[in-house]
């Protein structure tokens, strides 16, 4: 299996680059380019890395763009996908944070159908909205909604989160009645992630895992934890886990990797990446 890992950073004066990335002295490395691991596209592929090392995988090939809001780097990424995913051997598609286009969108998935392989489609709540708006939420495999953005995906009329009905925000005490109602208006992947105080594992509309423990409350003001989640998931799927296993053991670590951490204020999204080998390690025999 490999995976190809794409999105954006803000940034001004980033041109589109892709390659593999690794992961050297709180940098990602990605072909001739360093980028640094604040939050965000470069906080999911810092996880991501973090996984094939300590799994001895393959590294994630990367495509990214600088993007702050102007739109530009966001365009870059789907037309690179468009044009060069037909003859890449992608068998896992990561979708981070990528401006919505729903022209290059539904571009882009009509490139993913001329692959030789249907790769696994993972978007991230970054990149979900392209998804949803488009009408096509149903071909993707994963999307992994904090309670928020799950109650987007449950308003049948909401084109964007900010127009999301306010009796559903209100919701959300009640995960598993916003999980039916996206599954019930086709605004739902195949599985969900749902991320919070408590993690929801999803299949087809049907809570199949919970993860509770450990309670860190320390890890909802440090910017990232979600991006890694995400990351972390592409990397073990990529490892050959199953989405739903895939999505329990990244929760778990995550939660993990952020208690190693002893978290203040200050602490910074990579000492919890740099922890995700401890973490996962004490979650599952690596082979």
């Amino acid at each position: 299996m490999s995976l190809l890992l794409a999105g954006t950073i803000p940034s001004t004066d980033l041109e589109l680059i892709t390659g593999e990335a690794v992961l050297a002295d709180g940098k990602l490395l990605i072909g001739r380019s360093s980028v640094s691991i604040n939050r965000g596209t470069a906080a999911m592929i810092g996880a991501a890395c973090a996984i094939a090392a300590c799994c001895n995988d393959e590294a994630p090939r990367c495509v990214i763009g600088g993007d702050i809001g102007k739109r530009m780097g966001s365009r870059s990424v789907y037309r690179y996908l468009i044009r060069e995913l037909p003859r890449l051997d992608a068998s896992i598609l990561c979708l981070h944070y990528i401006i919505p286009d729903i022209a290059l969108h539904n571009q882009m998935l009509s490139s993913v159908r001329k692959m030789a392989s249907r790769p696994l489609l993972i978007a991230d709540a970054g990149f979900m909205y392209a998804a949803k708006a488009s009408g096509q939420a149903s071909c993707y495999d994963l999307f992994l909604p904090d309670l928020g953005e799950l109650a987007f995906l449950a308003d049948d009329k909401a084109m964007h989160p900010a127009y999301t009905r306010g009796f559903l925000t209100r919701l959300e005490d009640n995960p598993a009645g916003l999980i039916e109602r996206a599954y019930a208006s086709g605004n739902a992947a195949r599985y969900l992630c749902v991320k919070g105080r408590r993690d929801y594992i999803c299949t087809e509309g049907k809570i199949v895992n919970e993860i509770s423990s450990p309670v860190i409350e320390e890890l909802e003001p440090v910017g990232g934890t979600g991006d890694t989640i995400t990351g972390m998931v592409a990397g073990l799927v990529h490892h050959g886990y199953q989405l739903p296993e895939a999505c329990s053991i990244a929760c778990s670590a995550n939660r993990l990797a952020g208690q190693m951490a002893h978290l203040s204020p200050a602490t910074q999204i990579e000492e919890i990446i740099s922890r995700i080998p401890a973490a996962l390690k004490q979650l599952v025999t690596l082979s």
